[in-house]
């Protein structure tokens, strides 16, 4: 698909959607579908309830993490962009600088519809093609099989689960791995 200039300012493009670097004019549509205890529920770091002082402190260290390689898109669908993001997919550098992690999330109204899948496709793109990344790899929650099917539909590989390798509200849940080299990838087609 197409890119557009440096991490801080990366536009990606698929058939359907938009990923553009998040900013304040995003806060609303954070607050609205990060608020929705369905996203909290099923995601390892959103605060549930979720106000606006969480997506300011948010936001704030998206800025941050800019400075480091790290990219936070906000997703939009191209045939409805004045709607706003629908959700959020990102790209975390590890500290080898040549792998990194996926994270994603998605407003309850855009679920089964295709976009977490087709997102993570074109990140996952961007990161091999664009970056010159090895590795990514990502993780969900166990009783979140709808984002490890996500995850399967881009060709990423599962790797394994940790046992209470996550801790949510206090309980600890099962943490499943997903990972894709750039020559499985490629193999893949894309």
């Amino acid at each position: 698909m197409k890119t557009i200039a440096s991490p801080a300012t990366t536009r990606l493009e698929t058939e359907r959607l938009i990923l553009r670097p998040v900013n304040t004019a995003d806060i609303p549509a954070i607050v609205t579908h990060a608020g929705d205890p369905r996203i909290a529920f099923k995601t390892t770091l959103i605060p549930h309830p979720y106000h606006l002082g969480h997506a300011l402190d948010w936001l704030e260290s998206v800025m941050v993490d800019r400075k480091q390689g790290n990219e936070v898109f906000a997703i939009e669908r191209r045939d409805e962009p004045e709607a706003g993001m629908i959700g959020i997919v990102s790209l975390e550098l590890r500290s080898d600088k040549c792998s990194a992690d996926v994270g994603y999330w998605l407003g309850v109204p855009y679920w089964r519809k295709g976009y977490a899948t087709e997102a993570l496709r074109e990140v996952l793109r961007h990161g091999f093609e664009d970056r010159s990344l090895l590795y990514v790899g990502a993780c969900h929650m166990a009783d979140n099989q709808a984002s490890g099917r996500v995850m399967q539909k881009a060709n990423m590989k599962f790797e394994h689960v940790i046992r209470g390798g996550l801790v949510r509200f206090g309980t600890a849940y099962d943490r499943v791995n997903y990972g894709i080299f750039a020559d499985e990838w490629r193999f893949a087609g894309g």
